[in-house]
């Protein structure tokens, strides 16, 4: 791996000591080849060209590039296009804007600090990152004018943005999941014929909803990997720079950039702990990953998405939804609400008073301690970049209802929930079609030589609502929502029923609701059901 350093970084601001920078980089990891090259940062595609002292040709089988810039505005395109052009893959290019997270917001000594941490993060989150395919190359063309019938002759050239891919051997679109089609803002998923699920690249802004609504992890985004997100926060969080704590963790996407370098231009400062976290969207920020955040040890996480005028990805209402769920889980557990925060970008001020403090050394040590605690029970799913799945979730909420000594009977129903709950009411047949529909596999159907089972895990439960519709019974329900017992009790049984054994084999014939209610439409006397309720239905066949 590579990390290039913007020598302006040494004079912006304060500055950034980048010899102390590259010196701990080049100790704390060893496979690093650290070097400083000249801007300018505001075309740091540039800072690629040999001619600036960048990268060597030899460095384009590198397994990742880290550019520490001292300026960043987000944008891509011609970023991705000089490194296919040189033959390097752009999903493994993390850009670092130290100039507006640390020269200009911090005193040097802080600013360097900072820096340190914000690479290790970045260079750990390349660690984890899959090579781009060519699944999730989507071409344009970046029309920046109007059409003129002369400009058909000088068409610019082709770019390429990142768009997600499904795995198809993972996918349960075919047992009917929808989960990634129910998120997607631009309808760029849907189900063929054959059930299979199916993406458009063309109407895809590479938002990555989807991706974290799989439930199953069935898609690649290379650069914004759920393990990817995982490594990088786990890192700022425990990092092993000399950062003081609190640290915080800012969720923001890439155009969002821009409000935090205004607060910088305009001389603004806001507490070295605040540590941001860029994402192509702060759609796909879930609330696993917020309350992940606080579990391990962030004394706060907030999420600042970019102004309305730079979206095109359209998921406001997601986003708000999802912080306002994990405001009220953390205050109805008995916490403070407001260590989650929703910024506005549209409001400059509210953002730099929002981001003015952390909590308190001592608040932040009680969640440090029990991020520790949790870590060391869960350290293999932190280990293996799973720490925001389903399960993990629910870990993590039983651990802040430890912290803060929430009723064991504790439910809290909201519409953004990221697990789910449900009931089964009287006269279920044990027909299986419930746990055939679920992606989670969190209801599942069992048989014993007395009968069969239906068992449910809230831990694993998303709410998708896929079992009910397809109950022939109409007597399953189901609620977003989170009930702490049954996350305690983990998989439990919902509803047993006997199963009469074949007279022949000895095998199931069928449950008794199910033949209980077949009598009833063809009625008890029925010869049929002579052979129905004695032989099973491969023994049927030879009667």
């Amino acid at each position: 791996m590579i990390a290039l350093l913007c020598e302006e970084l040494e004079r912006l601001g304060e500055g950034i000591d980048l010899g102390e920078l590259a010196g701990w980089l080049s100790d704390r990891f060893p496979e690093a080849e650290v070097r400083t090259a000249a801007g300018p940062c505001g075309a740091p595609e540039d800072l690629l060209d040999p001619a600036h002292k960048g990268l060597d040709p030899a460095h384009k089988g590198a397994g990742g590039i880290v550019l520490g810039l001292c300026g960043w505005d987000g944008e891509r395109q011609e970023l991705h296009a000089r490194a296919r052009k040189l033959g390097i893959d752009p999903t493994r290019i993390e850009v670092v804007n130290l100039g507006g997270y640390c020269a200009r917001l911090h005193p040097r000594p802080a600013a360097t600090a900072k820096a340190k941490l914000l690479l290790e993060a970045a260079l750990k989150k390349l660690k984890k990152a899959a090579p781009g395919r060519q699944a999730n190359a989507k071409p344009f063309v970046p029309w920046e004018h109007k059409l003129s019938r002369r400009s058909l002759f000088t068409l610019p050239p082709v770019r390429y943005e990142v768009v997600p891919s499904i795995r198809r051997e993972a996918c349960a679109s075919e047992e009917g999941c929808r989960e990634c089609a129910k998120v997607c803002p631009h309808d760029a998923l849907r189900a063929g014929e054959d059930g299979r699920m199916a993406l458009a690249k063309q109407p895809c802004t590479g938002c990555g909803a989807c991706v974290t609504a799989c439930p199953l992890g069935a898609f690649d985004f290379p650069g914004s990997s759920p393990a990817q997100i995982e490594a990088q926060s786990a890192a700022l969080l425990n990092g092993a720079s000399t950062l003081p704590r609190p640290r915080g963790i800012l969720f923001l996407c890439h155009k969002g950039i821009s409000v935090l370098n205004g607060l910088a231009r305009e001389g603004r400062s806001i507490p070295e702990g605040w540590l941001p976290l860029e994402v192509p969207c702060v759609g796909m920020v879930t609330p696993g990953w917020i309350l992940g955040c606080l579990s391990r040890g962030a004394a706060s996480v907030a999420v600042l998405p970019c102004r309305r005028e730079d979206c095109r990805f359209g998921q406001e209402a997601e986003f708000a939804g999802r912080v306002d769920y994990c405001r009220d889980l953390i205050g109805g557990l008995g916490g403070a609400s407001d260590t989650v925060k929703l910024l506005d970008p549209e409001d400059p001020e509210g953002v730099s008073r929002a981001l003015a403090d952390l909590p308190s050394a001592v608040e932040e040590a009680e969640a440090a301690g029990t991020a520790g605690a949790a870590s060391a029970a869960d350290g293999a799913d932190a280990a293996d970049g799973s720490g925001f799945g389903p399960e993990e979730t629910a870990k993590t909420i039983l651990a802040l209802a430890r912290k803060f000594g929430a009723s064991p009977e504790g439910f809290l129903a909201h519409p953004a929930s990221p697990l789910g709950v449900i009931e089964i009411g009287e006269g279920c047949t044990a027909c299986n079609a419930c746990a055939a529909a679920c992606p989670t596999a969190a209801i599942v159907m069992d048989e014993d030589e007395e009968g069969v089972s239906l068992s449910f895990d809230a831990r694993v439960c998303v709410g998708c609502g896929g079992c009910a519709p397809v109950c022939p019974e109409k007597v399953m329900r189901v609620e977003r929502g989170v009930a702490l017992d049954r996350l305690r009790r983990g998989r439990e049984t919902l509803h047993r029923v006997a199963s009469p054994r074949c007279e022949k084999c000895g095998g199931p014939i069928a449950p008794q609701a199910m033949l209980d209610k077949i009598g009833k439409i063809l009625g008890e006397d029925n010869p049929a059901m002579n052979i129905l309720t004695k032989r099973c239905a491969v023994c049927r066949q030879m009667y």
